[in-house]
């Protein structure tokens, strides 16, 4: 059998003799998406900030004052407790903990900290928040914990006491 050219009656087209504004309208679209995204993630950001920025702090006298403070001390005692006798484990006192501090906070100040990250709450410039938020991080969200709980149930006690 001999090979030779063969004859069809295809005809082929050129790589590109296809049509381009199919591809520029997708360029376009995504490019659009785009900057949507970024656009959207600023403003988003900046109200955040705003909203930070803006937070009026509750007035309460020194009266009602003491009487959250003892509260919330009695929480952490019961914290404590169930920490001893082993109704909670290590992770789930820590939880309890960040909790109490953070409801703690918004009764005194009308800041709504429950949902603020680490990050918004040093925007909120709250050294003490700050630094027990971040003592708790590492023993709240790991899946096993060592950590000192009954010390940082006493260290979260002092922060409450000294509260302004």
């Amino acid at each position: 059998m001999k090979r030779g050219n063969m004859k069809t009656s295809v005809k082929l087209q050129e790589p590109f003799s296809y049509a381009i504004w199919p591809v520029i309208v997708v360029g376009v679209i995504f490019a659009g998406y785009v900057i949507y995204l970024f656009v959207r993630k600023r403003m988003e950001s900046g109200k955040h900030k705003k909203a930070t920025e803006g937070q009026v702090v509750r007035q309460q006298t020194k009266k009602d004052i003491a009487k959250i403070k003892l509260r919330y001390i009695e929480k952490l005692e019961k914290i404590k407790s169930s920490l001893y006798n082993k109704e909670l484990t290590t992770r789930e006192a820590y939880q309890r903990m960040s909790m109490c501090i953070r409801k703690f906070v918004y009764e005194v100040t009308g800041i709504k900290v429950q949902n603020y990250t680490l990050e918004d709450i040093r925007q909120l410039n709250m050294p003490i928040l700050e630094e027990l938020i971040m003592e708790y991080y590492i023993p709240e969200f790991a899946i096993e914990s060592m950590d000192n709980s009954v010390e940082s149930i006493e260290k979260t006690k002092r922060a409450i006491e000294k509260w302004n």
